[in-house]
């Protein structure tokens, strides 16, 4: 079952892929199973990554061969400037400082790179854009359902991606719908990335990075659609597999 839509590879040769776990009240860290699960079924060796010093950073980089930041909490307006708007939810500054120095870390070994929902929108921070701290509040012109009431598996709004980005290129959809678990989004692209998907009402959805081999962010979340069997998910997360295998072998 999970060799339907993995990679088959030889135990030893599996690409370790990290994956970042979310910091609750400086005391604990917590992850959802379904990103681990999801790269398990597509053939990579998942590894739960905890904030480490800031000159192990770089050690952690050579040692993974992909990474992804998942959701969370909002992110702290002072790393990209701005001072806090009152629909601002909590944040924990040490995590997006760590998470902010472990992307452009990765990239700059041009090592696969997914970040998702919070994971994109640092992604987008990293390189210098901006986020809407609160989309009910700041965003501008008509806004859609961001934030959805119903199980995780229900897609509530529609996106559709771009037809020369990399996305397009493995999922083979253009425009489908969503779930979609977010109040902040991303604002100012920062530049170097370019837009890959946006949702109907025009707020950005996907994002890559036209200057590295395998660098994007995606809002929703299609680890849970994966899960399920659904086929352009999994194209996703095998593609993104087959990229760390590429550099592991690459890299040996």
């Amino acid at each position: 079952m999970f060799q339907k839509w993995g990679i088959i590879v030889a135990t030893e040769n599996k690409p370790v892929i990290g994956i970042t776990a979310r910091v609750e009240e400086d005391q604990m860290y917590s992850l959802d199973p379904v990103y681990a699960n999801a790269i398990l079924r597509a053939g990579g060796l998942p590894l739960i990554v905890p904030i480490v010093d800031e000159e192990d950073i770089p050690l952690l980089c050579e040692r993974l061969d992909g990474l992804i930041v998942t959701g969370g909490g909002d992110i702290n307006p002072n790393i990209y400037g701005e001072e806090p708007h009152i629909g601002l939810g909590a944040v924990y500054p040490g995590s997006d400082k760590y998470e902010a120095e472990l992307i452009l870390n990765f990239l700059k070994l041009d090592k696969p790179f997914m970040g998702m929902c919070r994971g994109m929108q640092m992604f987008n921070v990293a390189f210098g854009g901006t986020v809407y701290q609160d989309l009910e509040a700041q965003y501008e012109g008509t806004l859609y359902q961001h934030k959805q009431m119903a199980m995780r598996t229900h897609r509530t709004h529609s996106v559709k991606l771009e037809e020369d980005s990399l996305l397009y290129k493995i999922m083979k959809e253009k425009e489908f719908h969503v779930n979609s678990f977010h109040h902040q989004g991303v604002k100012d692209v920062a530049q170097g990335l370019e837009v890959a998907a946006r949702a109907a009402d025009g707020l950005v959805e996907a994002l890559q990075s036209p200057n590295h081999q395998f660098a994007m962010g995606i809002q929703w979340h299609p680890e849970e659609f994966a899960l399920q069997g659904d086929e352009a998910s999994c194209n996703i997360f095998s593609y993104f597999v087959n990229e760390c295998l590429i550099d592991k072998k690459q890299n040996q």
